[in-house]
């Protein structure tokens, strides 16, 4: 019976589909946050010679209001997911430090300015990856 139970239970403890990666990753968030969208992303291994892969979203973000994005890496995918904002001009938070090589789980921005921003997604060294970001608002 235990067996014939495992076998049941198996796909969904090991599958990590597009819904079940958001919904880690909006527990990543964390309790103070409230999820307002994902990006599923799904993108293929950057070739020699080629510029790596890069999933791009715009969205508009309202002054004065704290903005939490999370970015979470399917285990299945060798890539680790890196999230970037960025305004018409400069990036302005990444999830990557290119200093130390570390890559953060989640990044806080507090918007000074409404407005279209875009969200840039790809993955570390250019490896073929799956990753769900998160745009979350953050309570006060």
């Amino acid at each position: 019976m235990f067996i014939l139970g495992l076998s049941f239970l198996a796909p969904a403890l090991f599958a990590q589909g597009d819904e079940g990666l958001v919904s880690i990753c909006v527990n990543e968030a964390s309790s103070d946050a409230t999820y307002l969208k994902d990006y599923v992303v799904k993108l293929p291994e950057a070739q020699p010679g080629t510029r790596q892969p890069i999933a791009k979203n715009t969205i508009l973000l309202l002054k004065n209001t704290h903005y939490r994005f999370t970015i979470c890496s399917s285990d299945q995918y060798r890539g680790e997911g890196i999230l970037q904002l960025y305004d018409t001009k400069r990036m302005l938070a990444s999830t990557y430090n290119p200093k130390t090589g570390k890559v953060y789980k989640s990044i806080d921005f507090y918007c000074t300015k409404s407005g279209p921003y875009t969200v840039y997604i790809s993955f570390k060294d250019g490896k073929e990856g799956m990753a769900v970001g998160i745009l979350s608002y953050v309570k006060k």
